[in-house]
């Protein structure tokens, strides 16, 4: 996929915590002119969001090709191409430091909200707003089982924590943050359309190259598309979402 194709998909996925946001950011008041760092800025699909609110955003991604892409962004955030286990920051510099998707990939999920809370200043927050726990995810009828088990598998190979979500209460606390809260994001959804079916199958497909023949890869979107249509499809991948003051 195109850097394009996947600004567009992490625009969707904030689109499907916007709610969450709102009622964080309204528990630990966080206000206009606060310097907020965003870890896994990605392509910078929540730029928008952050600074709407009138905060000053720092964005930090390990992938350069993410980071020239949010450069080109409105805003103009600072990014920084670098590693969220050493961050090129002074100790206690923003009011807020939050991820967003992206614990799950890290290789040490623990060191990486430790530096969190190290470059966040004394009575500021840190947040992880949504890591999904893939490990209990539901997926109903057998078509999207199929597919639910396919896609796990190639997570699994590209690195990824099939269980973070349900670790990172433990994780926060662990390091000593103060007043930690934990929830989960309510699954919602709307009259099955196929506008939604083909977001989400974009992100299957992917996931599914190299695992799956191209012939039976057809077979089983045509199976889902119908079943999906239908009204009969339930995919949900509980979602955690955590925060905590220095």
């Amino acid at each position: 996929m195109k850097i394009s194709d996947w600004h567009e998909r992490f625009k969707l996925q904030s689109s499907w915590t916007h709610d969450l946001r709102n009622f964080i950011f309204a528990k630990i008041n966080a206000q206009p002119g606060q310097n907020l760092l965003d870890v896994g800025v990605g392509t910078g699909a929540l730029l928008d969001e952050y600074t709407s609110r009138g905060l000053q955003v720092t964005g930090l991604d390990l992938d350069l090709e993410n980071c020239q892409f949010s450069n080109m962004h409105p805003s103009k955030s600072t990014i920084f191409n670098a590693d969220a286990h050493h961050m090129p920051f002074k100790a206690r510099q923003f009011d807020l430091t939050v991820t967003h998707y992206v614990l799950l990939w890290v290789h040490d999920p623990a060191q990486v909200v430790d530096e969190m809370k190290r470059v966040t200043k004394t009575g500021g927050y840190v947040v992880a707003f949504a890591e999904p726990d893939y490990h209990s995810r539901i997926d109903y009828p057998q078509v999207f089982q199929d597919l639910g088990k396919i896609q796990n598998r190639s997570l699994a190979f590209q690195g990824v924590d099939l269980s973070m979500g349900r670790k990172l209460g433990h994780i926060f606390r662990t390091i000593g943050l103060k007043d930690v809260r934990l929830g989960l994001l309510a699954g919602q959804w709307r009259y099955p359309e196929k506008d939604v079916f083909d977001q989400e199958w974009d992100i299957i497909a992917f996931d599914l190259g190299g695992l799956v023949p191209v012939d039976e890869i057809i077979t089983m979107k045509e199976r889902a598309l119908k079943s999906w249509l239908a009204g009969e499809s339930t995919v949900f991948i509980p979602t955690f979402y955590a925060y905590g003051m220095v």
